[in-house]
């Protein structure tokens, strides 16, 4: 094991450190869409519509962002596709829903957008289905 207090890394280290965030960012971004699936009904109507594409639409795409693109993060499968609806999701929500409030209401989305940035810049890692199926 490294000292703690060097700056080199290893291959496997970083290996590891990509699948820790694209599994934690992967479940934290379901776990936080899992409610607006199970109160559709009760949000769809009164959801967020930056994008001027009505409140219904909107929810569906956050929803796919955050479900089906969490599920393909979590797994590794076409990661880097995967995460760019969540970024478009994490810039909507810090310069057009948030913006005006204070930064503690927008840092959650600061810090998944700076995950997904990371793990769209340096993709998958090799511990990934994208990893398995590109050998």
């Amino acid at each position: 094991m490294a000292k703690i207090s060097s700056v080199k890394y290893t291959a496997p280290g970083v290996q590891l450190a990509l699948l820790i965030l694209r599994i934690g960012a992967g479940l934290m971004i379901i776990n936080h869409g899992l409610p607006k699936i199970a109160h559709f009904s009760q949000l769809a109507p009164h959801f967020a519509n930056p994008l001027y594409i009505g409140t219904y639409a909107s929810l569906v795409l956050v929803l796919f962002a955050e479900i089906v693109c969490g599920i393909l993060l979590v797994f590794g499968l076409f990661t880097r596709w995967a995460s760019i609806p969540l970024i478009i999701e994490m810039l909507v929500l810090v310069f057009l829903v948030h913006h005006a409030h204070e930064f503690s209401e927008q840092e959650l989305a600061v810090h998944f957008l700076i995950a997904f940035i990371v793990i769209l810049i340096l993709g998958p890692g090799k511990i990934s289905l994208d990893g398995l199926i590109s050998r």
